[in-house]
């Protein structure tokens, strides 16, 4: 009995100490661009993909949000980002609209992330009214009041258990840039956006925001502000000992790669990219440049790709299917925590999973190649936990285009 309760004892501290080297990532917003077709919210539209319309349990005689830009309600501003954007208004009837999700990854309690979205108003947002007493004028008035963004986070569908960030009122006609700092006093499952009144001292009015490309919840040290994964998201180094230090040899070269890759149905259109937003203008990408994979996962101390980075490989298969004019080279780093000749082995085996992956996914070889640089070209000091996780990466060079 003592024994069998050790047993469970250890592997319970094993399976939390393994949790703890893989939790930490950067957490993703589906469909942070607020792609769709453009239409006028009625009570007949669903709401934007991937989101819930809150106000259709809070306020179910309103309809959801509108999907610009298609010149209704006289908005005609072009998207920040992409082919739409969402406007959420303000009434006077105190009513207001908000959308939200659910996330694969929780926003973790105590952590901090950096978070950033495109908000605008428009000189012209035309629409009916609704008093308070729940009249319906057909008489359309101008929503144009400043209004502000909220960022909540919650255990539910449009749970407000904590707001995350607001901002200033938007008043301005030109898409400006808002970035937050979160630290979340408990574990965040579900993200909405809302429109709300100006305040202190607010008084309901007829006003709106325009929202468009979010970033994603950017893990940032609480300290010094600096992006712990978002540059090069992968699992801390350990030197192992007991481990001979692997090298590679030509049978090495030809072996059959060791993670089983699944592989995604593809697109039938391209999708610009949401992660890798360098490689949304492919005519300003220069040769030589270099991209640090953003959200590209490995099991510590292994070349096993985790599932969670199939959405940044799967933006970068699709580029290169789609311009097949470039071609790339694919280059580990590491930090210097092991000695040379394991980081060099490591920094080659996780270039060569990604090369695999992508190819995997329908890219031409002859657009890939991949190098391992072990621990030679650090980007930040290998001194400090942040500096060593940015110094592990996976980077993309433009070798021709």
């Amino acid at each position: 009995m003592k024994i069998t309760r050790a047993k469970t004892i250890y592997s319970l501290l094993i399976f939390l100490f393994v949790g703890f080297e893989l939790h930490a990532q950067d957490v993703i917003i589906f469909n942070n661009g607020l792609e769709d077709t453009p239409r006028r919210g009625t009570t007949l539209t669903r709401s934007v993909d991937g989101w819930l319309d809150c106000g259709a349990r809070k306020f179910p005689d309103e309809s959801p949000p509108d999907i610009h830009p298609d010149n209704f309600w006289k908005v005609t501003l072009p998207p920040a980002q992409g082919q739409s954007y969402v406007g959420l208004v303000v009434r006077q009837n105190e009513t207001y609209e908000s959308i939200s999700q659910g996330l694969d990854i929780p926003l973790k309690k105590g952590q901090c992330y950096r978070f950033s979205i495109y908000l605008a108003r428009s000189d012209d947002y035309w629409s009916g009214t609704t008093d308070l007493n729940g009249n319906r004028n057909s008489k359309e008035v101008n929503y144009t009041t400043p209004a502000i963004f909220r960022l909540w986070g919650g255990k539910i569908y449009c749970g407000q258990s904590q707001l995350l960030a607001e901002s200033e009122p938007v008043n301005s006609s030109q898409w400006t840039q808002y970035e937050f700092e979160i630290k979340p006093a408990t574990d965040i499952n579900y993200i909405s956006y809302q429109a709300f009144y100006e305040i202190p001292n607010w008084v309901p009015y007829n006003g709106h925001i325009l929202i468009d490309e979010a970033s994603n919840f950017i893990e940032i040290d609480c300290d010094n502000k600096e992006d712990i994964h978002s540059a090069d998201p992968i699992a801390e180094v350990q030197p192992k000992k007991e481990k001979t230090p692997v090298v590679e040899t030509n049978e090495e070269k030809e072996m059959v790669k060791e993670a089983p890759v699944v592989v995604k149905e593809e697109p039938k259109e391209y999708i610009p990219p949401k992660i890798l937003t360098e490689l949304r203008n492919p005519s300003s990408l220069k040769v030589g440049k270099k991209i640090r994979l953003r959200n590209l996962y490995f099991q510590a101390d292994t070349s096993t790709i985790n599932k969670t980075s199939f959405g940044v490989l799967n933006e970068l298969s699709a580029f290169l299917k789609e311009y097949p004019n470039f071609e790339m080279e694919l280059g580990g780093h590491t930090n210097n925590v092991p000695e040379d000749s394991y980081c060099d082995s490591l920094s080659l085996e996780r270039a060569k999973q990604v090369f695999n992956y992508l190819v995997d996914r329908g890219v031409p070889k002859k657009q890939l190649s991949y190098k391992g640089y072990g621990k030679k070209h650090p980007i930040a000091s290998n001194e400090t936990t942040v500096g060593r996780a940015r110094n592990q990466r996976v980077e993309i060079k433009i070798l021709s285009k």
